[in-house]
């Protein structure tokens, strides 16, 4: 057993029903990214609210950079709470024999795409995800169905296995009634 990067469970062998990676959203370098954001924008406010010399400004009994900090203290924790939904409300899975996306929390969405329609593979990594290491892939199947894994850790690495999966032929053959396959 081993634990594969952006997931908190180890990821097991050929035994686990084939599972060649498992993972869900890594948040936390986006984390880390919006509140460097508010904090630069909270010093631009408050030395913008100083230079007009209107920071101690009242507006209904508070100063002008109290509303400013409390709006961007809103505002940030909006983006963290966005984030922990995106986390708790994706899961994907490689196997073997197909790509899955788990969606939703109340309502559910459950992408299954087999290697034979898979189509291309892109991966998208911003600057600051160039930086922190993560990304989205996404995966098109040939019915042009598209399969977005979001906020991966190591998406070229991920990207490798998937496109492994997507290259390497299957062989389906039907012994006694039972189906079996087999990658070559």
């Amino acid at each position: 057993m081993y634990e594969i990067p952006g997931t908190a469970r180890p990821i097991v062998s050929e035994s686990d029903n084939g599972v060649i990676w498992r993972g869900k959203p890594w948040v936390v370098p986006a984390i880390v990214a919006r509140t460097a954001g508010v904090v630069v924008l909270g010093i631009i406010a408050l030395e913008t609210l100083v230079f007009l010399r209107v920071a101690m400004n009242s507006l209904q009994g508070f100063p002008l950079y109290v509303w400013a900090f409390g709006f961007m203290g809103v505002a940030w924790l909006a983006s963290i709470l966005r984030l922990a939904f995106t986390r708790a409300s994706n899961s994907y899975v490689l196997r073997q024999s197909s790509m899955e996306v788990d969606r939703g929390i109340v309502g559910r969405q459950y992408l299954v795409v087999s290697p034979s329609a898979f189509s291309e593979l892109e991966v998208d990594q911003g600057v600051i995800g160039r930086v922190l290491n993560y990304g989205s892939v996404a995966v098109r199947s040939q019915g042009g169905q598209q399969l977005t894994l979001r906020l991966i850790r190591d998406p070229k690495e991920v990207s490798t296995k998937i496109r492994e999966v997507m290259t390497t032929p299957m062989v389906r053959v039907e012994k006694d009634g039972q189906a079996w396959q087999s990658r070559l």
